[in-house]
């Protein structure tokens, strides 16, 4: 089979001597994608060759996230991180479909007729981006990304070379970020594998740990309060009154050991998801205020039915809701939510605009004791990951540092 890049290489150079330049940077790509495995870099590669050819302003790459059933971006140059947030596209959208079906670009100046057909937000965002062009990237004849691609530094018309340029970097670019995409997949169930056994192993040492710190502090705390009852003097029984508050706050943590290492049985009752959101994002409504975050729900009109323990959930949910208004201190936005996932399941997402968490804790948040906060016990994370588990679910953490964080939880829908 004829490379296409090659191939519109040998085209383009026997038409004109000053297209070796693209040549050129055909064959870079090509040879960057056989030795890079990292998905990131692939797309920063690949944005950054059309950039150097056609120097454009505004490149965004949207990228199929199941998860969230939308194209996001991934990859962007010449847009402001915080903007990035805010651009999506349903994966029911109608330039999806156009794209989808077409399986050809789409020029947003010449093609005034396909507008008509889009909706009213679509246009309004393409036009407030400055795109120009929006090209499908597909692999294995499914629609894995979007391209969306801004004006030219000049102002002027893409020309016919530019146009092929892109367009023959398409193929081979969405192959080798599909193949990225499923070793970072792949990693992930690694990483959650050895997870759950790391704490699997870590629950069974905190449940022999609790029980032998339990005994002996019981003995300790009933000392202090015979000591307290039989001391006058108000010094000593302060000093007393502040040693078994202590003790009592072992115990909490040695309770909550306990929780972590074997959750409290189950009740299965039939439950509406939405209905616990809604309670665990009242109960912190106050905490959000003081926080100076501003919440922001989205949630199906029609139930989420799932099975499992109301108090369990809640507990699950007002950690991660607490977690997100602790990584904003400075104020900003919560965006809790719900939707329904192919394969009978419900996902909870839970997206903060807080400073983000660094690549090398993103493995470590869900253990015991793990923590960057000058307070706190660090096991709201780790117990939250038990019930997940308990109720047949999935929790995971995507961050960027800077960008905020979004947690998921997925949960069989009954």
């Amino acid at each position: 089979m004829k490379n296409p890049i090659r191939a519109l290489g040998r085209r383009l150079a026997g038409r004109r001597p000053d297209v070796d330049f693209p040549l050129l940077v055909f064959r870079e790509f090509e040879n960057s994608v056989n030795l890079i495995e990292d998905y990131d870099q692939i797309a920063g590669n690949f944005l950054g060759k059309i950039k150097e050819v056609c120097s454009v302003r505004r490149l965004i790459l949207l990228i199929h996230d199941a998860d969230s059933a939308r194209f996001a971006p991934s990859a962007w140059a010449g847009l402001p991180d915080d903007e990035s947030r805010a651009i999506f596209l349903p994966r029911n959208s109608r330039l999806v479909k156009w794209l989808k079906i077409n399986e050809t670009h789409l020029e947003i100046r010449r093609q005034a007729g396909v507008l008509e057909y889009l909706t009213r937000k679509e246009t309004e965002t393409l036009a407030a981006l400055g795109i120009e062009i929006c090209f499908p990237l597909m692999s294995m004849n499914r629609l894995i990304g979007i391209l969306l691609v801004g004006a030219k530094d000049g102002g002027g018309p893409f020309t016919r070379t530019e146009m092929s340029f892109i367009s023959s970097l398409l193929p081979q670019a969405g192959i080798a970020l599909e193949n990225a995409l499923l070793f970072k997949e792949q990693r992930e169930r690694l990483r959650r594998m050895s997870r759950a056994d790391r704490l699997a192993t870590i629950g069974e040492l905190a449940a022999g740990a609790a029980h032998e710190i339990r005994n002996p502090l019981t003995a300790i705390k009933s000392t202090l309060q015979y000591l307290q009852s039989k001391h006058r003097d108000e010094t000593s029984r302060k000093l007393l009154a502040a040693a078994i508050q202590e003790t009592d706050r072992i115990d909490e943590i040695v309770s909550a050991l306990l929780s972590f290492s074997r959750p409290t049985e189950i009740r299965k009752e039939r439950h509406d998801l939405r209905e616990i959101l809604e309670e665990g994002l009242d109960l912190i409504s106050f905490e959000a205020r003081t926080h100076k975050v501003a919440v922001h729900r989205e949630f199906p009109e029609a139930p989420l039915s799932i099975q499992g323990d109301k108090s369990q959930l809640k507990q699950l949910f007002l950690n991660i809701f607490l977690n997100a208004l602790q990584a904003m201190p400075n104020g900003g936005e919560m965006k809790v939510e719900a939707r329904r996932k192919e394969g009978q399941k419900a996902v909870v997402a839970v997206a903060d605009t807080g400073e983000g968490i660094p690549e090398e804790n993103l493995d470590r948040i869900f253990d015991p004791f793990f923590t960057t906060k000058k307070s706190g016990t660090g096991l709201g994370l780790s117990i939250g990951y038990n019930i997940a588990k308990s109720h047949r679910g999935e929790i995971e953490v995507k961050s960027r540092v800077g960008q905020g964080t979004t947690i998921l939880i997925s949960l069989p829908l009954y």
